[in-house]
């Protein structure tokens, strides 16, 4: 169970998630942690990034 699942109950985690989403944060965050990859700062497995992009892709263009 991640630390998420143990401290949020999935109400308050869809609560947040709307927020992040609804002020623009989650957009600025994806980005950030995309750049951060792309850099070479942080190292993810190549199906952790595709799954970042297409999710950017998802909140940027939807």
């Amino acid at each position: 169970m991640s630390l998420v699942n143990k401290r949020l109950s999935a109400e308050e985690q869809e609560l947040l998630v709307n927020l992040l989403i609804n002020q623009e944060y989650a957009i600025e965050l994806l980005s950030s942690e995309l750049n951060d990859i792309e850099s070479g700062e942080k190292a993810v497995d190549m199906e952790t990034y595709k799954q970042l992009a297409i999710l950017y892709d998802r909140i940027r263009f939807e």
